[in-house]
């Protein structure tokens, strides 16, 4: 086996900042004028962290918002591009290549689907991708996934239908881009939504949030033929291709009978590279708290390990600037899928904090208490008891403050270049991180102290959502109402849960 096809040889950070997924701890590529914008500078700080903590892949969504011509006529579109090609160019400076995912065929703002089998549609699909491969000349991987909000049932359209034009895709990518590498992208039942989704009377491919769940609808019949077809497809992919295929053939990647994934991913890996492509065992797309979901993450590796020659895979976030922690641990599954997780977030805290750090660990379990995709732990403690627990990280989280000095802070006056050292001396034998250590207790001290105050005797419930929600998702007060309405959603659901789950003496998912 090559060494960069050995398990975990590619570690990919991935980081999803699509507009339904905009909050505090994301940057914002969308809206120039509203708040959570990254200057060059924040982007090299990430790429430094990153790096450091092993991963050798950044991976960015080109969404549907600038996928599509008016985008690529904007003032948006050239300033993404050029903010884009500064990360490319440092990343390349650390050794971390770039990869663009994009759905095949999901377009504009509006999340509409066009239609390979539209001869006009699929024209307007060739050129949207001809023209973004021409704005990253140096970009490392093309990924083609099948799509967000899900592919096309329309005009005859099934999966066998995204696999063609994928192949199709790749072939352009690879005239504008020749020495990119191509990633197929897998996911769902399988490939999400194609020939599945069923949309309302006189459907044109616009997204309708009450027809989602048709989306998942599969059957072991489905699958055998959409794998097969991809098995007969694979070698005209343009080389080097990889497929990301997950061991099962649903959101979590679970290998359950009638969706199991692995007997089809121990076949392509006979020819070409594969790799995982699970969202939901760091963050998912929902809940945004300090997470803390190793024990399964690392589980998962072992299982994948297990399963199929993988080569590695990704670690999903939409929340770099608060769970720093769920990408060192990412990084670390693949590297050694066998380590304590326990000791690698006390290594973690105790390189950022001193080892004072390491008394947070007991911590931070506490906040995966609210029911969410990829969190199934439980946690059985009395109302009265998760508060005072809470109140007393309050209390350590204040008694760190000072501690962390200048240790891993990334320095935000890089020259324009980013030529010198993101380092200063004194940090360089310290673990980087990216915003600063102080920043990052002053995160974990808000979350602390909102769990406590909505586990208190008497909360405030509307002004302690209303805390939340200034704090996380303000930005959304100034936009209309996405397609996609996550972020009430997520935060309904967080408050709810304190309000109503946590009301009697035991808590428990």
């Amino acid at each position: 086996m090559k060494p960069d096809h050995q398990f975990g040889a590619r570690r990919v950070y991935y980081n999803n900042f699509a507009a339904h997924l905009l909050n505090a701890y994301n940057p914002n590529m969308l809206y120039p004028d509203l708040p959570y914008r990254w200057s060059d500078a924040d982007w090299r700080g990430l790429i430094e962290m990153i790096a450091a903590f092993g991963f050798n892949v950044f991976e960015f969504w080109l969404v549907p918002r600038l996928f599509c011509r008016n985008a690529l006529e904007s003032e948006l579109g050239r300033e993404f591009t050029r903010q884009l090609n500064v990360v490319i160019e440092h990343a390349h400076k650390r050794d971390v290549k770039v990869e663009m995912l994009c759905s095949l065929a999901t377009v504009g703002p509006d999340w509409r689907t066009f239609c390979p089998n539209v001869k006009a549609e699929w024209e307007e699909l060739r050129f949207l991708w001809s023209a973004w491969a021409q704005r990253f000349p140096e970009l490392d991987i093309a990924g083609i996934f099948p799509g967000d909000p899900g592919g096309c049932s329309r005009n005859g359209c099934t999966a066998e239908t995204y696999i063609d034009k994928s192949v199709e895709i790749a072939g352009l990518i690879k005239e504008k881009l020749p020495r990119a590498e191509i990633e197929f992208h897998t996911w769902g039942p399988p490939f999400f939504a194609w020939g599945i989704i069923q949309g309302p009377p006189g459907w044109q491919g616009e997204f309708a949030q009450a027809d989602q769940h048709t989306a998942w609808v599969g059957n072991r019949q489905r699958t055998e033929r959409s794998m097969i077809h991809l098995l007969k497809r694979l070698p005209d992919f343009p080389e080097p291709t990889s497929v990301a295929i997950n061991l099962g053939f649903n959101a979590d990647g679970d290998p359950k009978e009638g969706e199991d994934g692995r007997p089809w991913a121990r076949e392509i890996a006979k020819s070409h590279r594969i790799l995982t492509w699970n969202f939901s065992l760091t963050e998912g797309e929902n809940a945004i708290v300090p997470h803390f979901r190793f024990e399964r993450l690392f589980a998962q590796r072992r299982k994948e390990r297990e399963a199929a020659p993988y080569s590695g895979g990704i670690c999903f976030t939409m929340t770099p600037l608060l769970n720093q922690l769920s990408l060192y641990e990412a990084a670390h599954s693949f590297t050694n899928p066998d380590a304590d997780w326990r000791e690698l977030a006390g290594d973690f805290f105790e390189a950022i904090f001193g080892p004072a750090g390491r008394d947070a660990v007991d911590f931070l379990p506490l906040f995966e208490v609210v029911p969410d995709w990829g969190n199934y732990a439980e946690l059985d403690l009395s109302r009265e008891e998760y508060h005072a627990r809470m109140t007393r990280f309050v209390s350590l989280l204040e008694d760190l403050k000072g501690s962390e000095g200048n240790r891993g802070m990334v320095d935000a006056s890089l020259s324009p270049d980013g030529s010198h050292s993101a380092f200063g001396a004194s940090a360089a034998p310290t673990l980087p991180l990216h915003p600063s250590p102080e920043a990052y207790r002053q995160e974990l001290l808000f979350f602390a102290g909102l769990a406590a105050d909505l586990t208190a005797p008497a909360p405030d419930i509307d002004r302690l959502r209303q805390r939340y929600w200034d704090r996380v998702y303000a930005i959304y007060d100034q936009l209309p109402e996405h397609v996609d309405p996550r972020p009430h959603a997520a935060t309904d659901r967080l408050i709810q849960f304190f309000q109503e789950k946590m009301r009697n003496t035991t808590t428990r998912q």
